[in-house]
Formats: structure tokens, sequence, C-alpha cells
């Protein structure tokens, strides 16, 4: 039930799916020598309201861990780099791990969490490894604008037990790089039970830990050290958090600004 036009579009998608992650409506359609309201009717008769929606979709279809691949220009290092090389490689990296990350943001999942957030009297973000750091990082940035954030390797379940007693209305974020990571799994099984809101954040709707929580945000990684993983994984991950940090500004905003003002004044005066 295709036209020429639309199996064109869908050719290229299948041959690139990847490349189609990182690309916009136009530059499908450029690409594969149709038009935008082409690539638009075929996702529509996909079953999805628009190419952004599309892209979420073909993103949790794709293998459990993407690569990086030539196409993007990505590739990890083959041990013969100059310095200039590897200053430009890391650049490259970070913001193809941005671009993917931003493409691949469903706007009504994001709309989702901004409102968790928004109702959400204090944030936990769970993580251990390397994820640790990272949500206290997280958490500090949350602080910064007028929000009660702690980062967490494990779970305090008394203290999750008194939140609930006194209809405090945490958020968890569980951060787990593959999704299958069974401490973060037992950490979200619980939370659960105390009535948390709960979002993880991984690299496919398709984790088990997925089916516990309110919301799965999905982002990118890779398979190794020589493809640069932690790198790909921290700028991804550190973006998403950038974004839902600003959402909560957005909300303390007359708050976050009058006690900017007062902090500057004071420096003022003792210089």
């Amino acid at each position: 039930n295709l036209t020429g036009q639309e199996r064109e579009v869908l050719d290229f998608i299948s041959n690139n799916p990847q490349r189609v992650l990182g690309m916009t409506v136009h530059e499908v359609a450029k690409a594969s020598f149709s038009s935008s309201s082409t690539v638009i009717r075929l996702c529509q008769k996909a079953g999805v309201s628009g190419f952004t929606e599309f892209k979420y979709k073909l993103a949790t279809e794709l293998p459990t861990i993407i690569e990086l691949d030539d196409d993007l220009k990505s590739n990890g290092f083959n041990g013969s780099e100059a310095s200039r090389e590897v200053l430009d490689r890391i650049e490259t990296v970070h913001r193809n791990s941005l671009k993917y990350t931003k493409n691949i943001f469903n706007t009504e999942l994001l709309n989702r969490v901004a409102s968790l957030l928004k109702s959400a009297d204090r944030i936990e973000i769970y993580g251990d490894g390397l994820n640790y750091p990272l949500a206290q990082l997280f958490c500090l940035n949350f602080q910064e604008v007028g929000v009660e954030a702690e980062a967490y390797d494990s779970l305090n379940l008394m203290h999750a037990k008194v939140y609930r007693n006194r209809k405090v209305r945490p958020l968890a974020f569980i951060l787990t790089h593959t999704g299958n990571n069974e401490h973060m799994y037992g950490i979200a099984k619980k939370l659960k039970v105390e009535d948390y809101k709960i979002v993880v954040v991984c690299d496919s709707v398709k984790r088990s830990i997925c089916r516990l929580c309110d919301e799965t945000m999905v982002i990118k990684t890779t398979k190794n050290t020589l493809e640069l993983s932690n790198i790909v994984y921290i700028s991804s991950i550190q973006y998403l958090f950038d974004v839902l940090m600003s959402l909560k500004m957005l909300n303390n905003y007359s708050e976050v600004s009058e006690t900017s003002d007062e902090v500057e004044k004071i420096k003022e005066r003792q210089n």
C-alpha cells in the first residue's frame, strides 16, 4: 500500500537505521530523493504521529548496544592518531552523541517526565559504579535550582517508608548503562512498592526493569573502551540531565532568579 517514493524512503531507512537516528526529516528526504511530506506520510502509515516518534520507536528496535559507525565518523582509536586527531575525534564523539540523544527524544515522553518533575517534592537518583558519581553531580545541579535531591548507590528502605508515611512525593531516577543491573532492578522493585514515581535511564525500553518504572528514557551507548564507551555514555546522560535540570529550573524560575540576584548583591558587597 506504499507509493514508489514511500518505498524509496523505506529502503533507505532499512539500509541505514543507525544513520537515520541522527538525521532530520529533511535530511532523510534529501538522502532518499523524496520529500519531507513523503517521509512523514510513511511514518503515519507505520502507525506513529510523525518522524520524531518514528525515530524513537526505531531506536528501541535496534540491538542492545548501538555501535558508532563509519557513517557518523565516530570510530574509536586505532593507536596511530596524532594529538590533533585525538582533539578532533573527541569533539566528533561528543557532537554525535548529543545529536543522537536529542534526535531520539520523544517530545511526549519528555513532557511526561517534565510533569513528574514538576509535581515531585524531592528527587532521588540511584546508580552504582560509574553511575553513582554521575548521580551525585546531577543532584548538585538540581540543588542549585532549589530542588531537594540526593544520590544513592543503595536503598534505605526505612527512609523510603518515612517519606511514604509523610505523604512526600519523591521521584526516583534509576541509572543503568545496559538496563541489566540486578542491584538497580531490586531497588526499582522496592521503590515501586513504596509508591515512588520512577524513571529508568538505560539503553533500551525492552529491559525487564522498564516494566517496573513509570517511564523509560533511552540514551546512547557503545560496546567497549576502544569505542570510547564511557565518553559516549557520559556525554549522552549529562545532556539528558542538563535538559531535566533546566526544565525544573523553569518551574522554579522566580525563586531561582531572586536567589541569584541576592547572591550577586552579597558578592558585590564583599568586593
